[in-house]
């Protein structure tokens, strides 16, 4: 392998992950053509769950603007943003378009306002308006409001909400938001298209009688008895089951404890991973054990069930799953309060063998829950592993403000934290 290769191989694998190295190993190779990944992670947000970490924009403009091939870069950019027909990426190209436009390239204006137009038009996904309300303000707004009253004609179904009115008048204070829109509205078919189908959703709904609540355990016993669904929604238990006062999740516990049947024991376990099990963990462990060796959801359950408590016998389970098991991620939650000293090593060689985007990420989550209840500063070398295999910024802060409040945050991760893709890990840059 070529040392050129070797570099790109980095810098490939630093932008897919969100680094800061990547800006690092821009800098200190100019000469390298990096060109084709920044391309790549422009039309790709390579973040484990883009939704809730958003747009790299922010990331991706500033590689942009390092590059020798930067004025190449822009044009290839704001023309995939214009031909970019499906929703995939298309708000992340918005958001590189729009902070282009405000540093001063007329082209990344244009190239916004055509693709978003084109929002409004069959076979293209609708996207861009948060960006465009950052970009042009109330202008922005507007423009928006024309298309969506476009759309609403062509789908009169079509719902819409004040979102966007919000948001633009948090922004714009001193600006009567809506009141501009009402005299637009006036002369502008499009606009009052719009703004009649935000007013119509604010409408208040006819009242009817609610009817009376379930209570909380009645309402668990009813999910729990119901063979029709396989699977409890996750919030929906979550949320009643911690609000059970002590009493009433101790008749719950005394149930699971009588039921003898393993299919309904298993759903019990559905609501013992949300709160500790009064009984303790003797009749979680054996339904743990007794799981086949593959992920399952049943198996899932288990093992978060037994997060709760300290146990040799859970952590003996742990060390024996850790190494037989296909899928040994799935119980590092169990050192939660079954750390011992020395575990750092088999932690570390667990992220080493560990592959595929949600085992890491789930790794990620069990390692940042262990140290940040067991206060060593021997969390290093595991915490450095991970934060080099995961793509997750929400975590990767996770684990930097670990390693910084332990006092050993490795000189490699210091130096490249102030160019990370993530707001949350350059925020913690001041603070090394």
């Amino acid at each position: 392998m070529t040392e050129n290769t070797r570099i790109k191989r980095l810098f490939r694998d630093a932008i897919r992950r969100g680094t800061g190295r990547a800006y690092l190993l821009m800098q200190a190779h100019p000469e390298v053509n990096f060109g084709p990944d920044i391309l790549k992670a422009a039309c790709t947000n390579f973040a484990y769950d883009p939704q809730c970490e958003g747009s790299r924009g922010e990331y991706i403009v500033r590689l942009m603007l390092l590059s020798a091939q930067k004025e190449y870069l822009i044009s290839r950019v704001l023309a995939l943003l214009v031909a970019h027909e499906q929703e995939w990426a298309l708000t992340q190209l918005f958001d590189i378009a729009r902070r282009l436009a405000l540093a001063g390239y007329p082209a990344a204006r244009t190239a916004f306002y055509q693709r978003f137009e084109l929002g409004g038009s069959a076979g293209y996904a609708y996207a861009g308006e948060y960006e465009l309300v950052l970009l042009d303000g109330p202008a922005g707004l507007l423009r928006a409001a024309i298309v969506r009253g476009r759309l609403l004609a062509a789908d009169p179904e079509n719902w819409e909400d004040d979102g966007l009115i919000s948001f633009t008048q948090e922004r714009n204070p001193d600006v009567a938001v809506e009141t501009e829109l009402e005299k637009a509205a006036a002369t502008n078919e499009h606009v009052a298209r719009y703004l009649q189908a935000v007013q119509e959703s604010q409408r208040p709904e006819p009242y009817t009688p609610s009817r009376p609540a379930i209570p909380d355990l009645q309402y668990l016993r009813h999910l729990l008895a119901n063979r029709k669904r396989r699977r409890i929604p996750r919030h929906v238990v979550r949320r009643v089951v911690r609000r059970l006062p002590a009493r009433q999740l101790r008749l719950l516990a005394a149930e699971f404890e009588q039921e003898t049947s393993r299919t309904r024991q298993l759903r019990y376990l559905q609501v013992f991973r949300y709160v500790k099990l009064p009984l303790g963990y003797k009749l979680l462990l054996p339904l743990a054990e007794a799981q086949p060796p593959h992920y399952t959801p049943a198996l899932d359950d288990a093992v978060e069930a037994l997060v709760f408590f300290q146990s040799p016998a859970i952590r003996e389970f742990a060390l024996a799953r850790l190494s037989s098991s296909p899928i040994p991620w799935l119980y590092a939650s169990l050192f939660f309060n079954n750390y011992q000293a020395g575990d750092e090593r088999l932690l570390l060689r667990l992220v080493e063998q560990t592959t595929g985007e949600d085992a890491i990420e789930s790794l990620a989550i069990s390692l940042c829950a262990i140290y940040q209840k067991n206060r060593i500063k021997k969390c290093q070398k595991p915490l450095w592993a991970i934060y080099q295999r995961m793509n997750c910024g929400m975590h990767r802060a996770q684990v930097v403000e670990l390693l910084l409040k332990r006092g050993v945050l490795p000189a490699d991760i210091r130096e490249e934290i102030p160019f990370d893709s993530y707001e949350g890990v350059r925020h913690l840059a001041a603070g090394c």
